[in-house]
């Protein structure tokens, strides 16, 4: 977002808290509109290498089509930039900012991950895993926890965190979602925790993106969350 833009939304907010309630729902509605249609809504996607992070960003930049026959190339170092961009989310036309696709290597985490983070300053990070290599996952889940205690400003606009337990299409059959958390007992309870702390808010869904299952609702929830002006949405189990 450019500084012009980024100081008219500050306005908008300064407005909007000194008005009254009737007049104040207006603004919100001006703001919401200019993030989800016009600026867009910035997030990062994040975790171990091979857990699916550019072939989500590829699922989000083609209206959530299935991408069975997608097989992208280990992102290099430095990244990818990934311009923002309209898709479907749900019934909402909504233009998204993730501004990088960024590797999975140990090496891009103290590099690529916590550049991403600074220059977007996310409303929302998605961190992926998967059913294997737990403890590479774990590790790189405790980092971005700690980056985000490190980078007050880069958390300021930090409204959701979604941990989102991919390639359910490999492991569903055989396990519950609840079965694989069992390896993330500790980063569970340090992701409520910095939540409370911090002020943020978390959730844990499964999805495939080779089959589509759950990720179309993982995704509309998620950026549902991180929107200036959420739509009222069912309760789904937190998975704390």
């Amino acid at each position: 977002m450019t500084p012009v833009n980024s100081v008219l939304l500050a306005v908008l907010k300064t407005i909007s808290s000194l008005l009254p309630r009737s007049v104040t729902d207006g603004v919100e509605q001006v703001v919401d509109f200019a993030y989800v249609r016009v600026f867009g809504l910035p997030f990062v996607v994040l975790g171990y290498r091979q857990t699916g992070k550019t072939t989500l960003l590829e699922w989000l930049r083609h209206n959530m089509a299935l991408l069975e026959e997608f097989d992208p190339d280990p992102t290099a170092s430095g990244g990818d930039p990934v311009p923002a961009f309209t898709t479907k989310v749900g019934d909402d036309n909504m233009r998204l900012r993730p501004r990088r696709d960024v590797g999975g290597e140990y090496a891009m985490w103290e590099t690529d991950w916590v550049d991403l983070f600074q220059q977007t300053r996310p409303r929302g990070i998605i961190f992926m895993v998967d059913h294997t290599n737990v403890y590479h996952h774990k590790d790189a889940l405790n980092f971005v926890l700690q980056m985000i205690d490190d980078e007050p400003a880069a958390r300021r606009n930090l409204k959701t965190f979604l941990l989102l337990v991919n390639k359910s299409d490999l492991w569903g059959e055989d396990y519950s979602l609840a079965n694989l958390l069992d390896d993330y007992k500790n980063e569970a309870r340090r992701l409520k925790s910095q939540s409370e702390r911090i002020g943020y808010q978390y959730f844990i869904r499964s999805s495939s993106l080779l089959t589509g299952e759950g990720t179309e609702e993982a995704m509309r929830e998620f950026f549902n969350s991180i929107r200036p002006k959420a739509r009222p949405v069912a309760e789904s189990p937190v998975y704390a």
